[in-house]
């Protein structure tokens, strides 16, 4: 069973290498992921569902989990509420995005930063931005390599552009579009004209552009907020939803204007089925 929201499709068709990367345009709603009393992944679930106002209570139900074959690599909580029976959505883990092949920042399930122990930057290495980060050394991914191996020369190309779309630096960004990444990644607009300047001159070229901004974020642990903004500014995915279990409040994304998610239609507005403990 897919979740209706895993289902939708962009419809804006210059969204098409979004899509080649592996990313779709369903509801984005983001939680944490915390081992049970049996050592696997269960979400934690919010105290209410995307779909009430602040003032409004009511309680998730899982209706199953999603396994995936790529993406976190453990199966996802699909979801529904009784009070708002307006369409199930899947629960993704900080750093993962609707239909990503691999993260877009590295985040532990559970929420925090990974970060190296040395100089405390982000760990690049199996996220999105590997990619750009081994062009910018001129380490092209083979044209070939094993089943069990992501790492193609076509996948290499095709995270590039992403990356250069996500940080501001591909040529077809616009200079309003690039002056909100600029904003939202906390990084000056003229470190990102300049990377994109050196854009068409190579692969290693826009490996280091994507760099330049990856060098240049501030790290804290509004990063994966940032970047995600970033990214609803390009289409690239919805604006997300991210629950903070110490404040007990959804997060949302502030690169566009806030409304209420809009549900897809329900076939029913009974509540949703929970062949799945309900309680995680």
């Amino acid at each position: 069973m897919v979740s209706r929201a895993d289902e939708a499709t962009p419809p804006n068709g210059s969204l098409n290498l979004v899509q080649a990367c592996g990313i779709s345009k369903p509801a984005f709603a983001i939680a944490p992921y915390e081992a049970d009393e049996t050592g696997v992944l269960r979400a934690v679930l919010p105290d209410r569902c995307v779909f009430a106002l602040a003032s409004e209570t009511c309680s998730l139900l899982v209706d199953h989990y999603r396994a995936r074959k790529t993406g976190p690599g453990f199966p996802l909580a699909v979801v529904g509420c009784i009070r708002h029976p307006l369409g199930r959505y899947t629960l993704y883990p900080p750093g993962h995005v609707p239909y990503g092949r691999q993260a877009v920042v590295p985040c532990s399930p559970s929420g925090p930063l990974w970060r190296d122990r040395t100089t405390g930057r982000p760990v690049w290495l199996a996220t999105l931005f590997d990619a750009p980060t081994d062009a910018a050394v001129g380490q092209r991914w083979p044209a070939h390599s094993p089943s069990d191996d992501a790492r193609r020369r076509r996948t290499q190309g095709c995270r590039l552009e992403l990356a250069g779309q996500l940080l501001g630096v591909h040529p077809e960004i616009n200079a309003r579009p690039r002056e909100r990444i600029a904003t939202h990644l906390r990084v000056p607009t003229m470190t990102l004209r300049t990377a994109a300047d050196q854009w068409a001159t190579s692969w290693m070229a826009r490996g280091a552009a994507c760099l330049a901004v990856l060098r240049a974020l501030p790290v804290d642990e509004g990063l994966l907020d940032r970047i995600l903004a970033a990214g609803a500014i390009t289409d690239a995915w919805p604006p997300f939803q991210r629950w903070d279990p110490v404040r007990h409040t959804w997060v949302r994304c502030r690169s566009r204007r806030r409304d209420r998610p809009v549900a897809s239609a329900p076939h029913s507005r009974a509540p949703p089925p929970t062949n799945s403990p309900v309680t995680v």
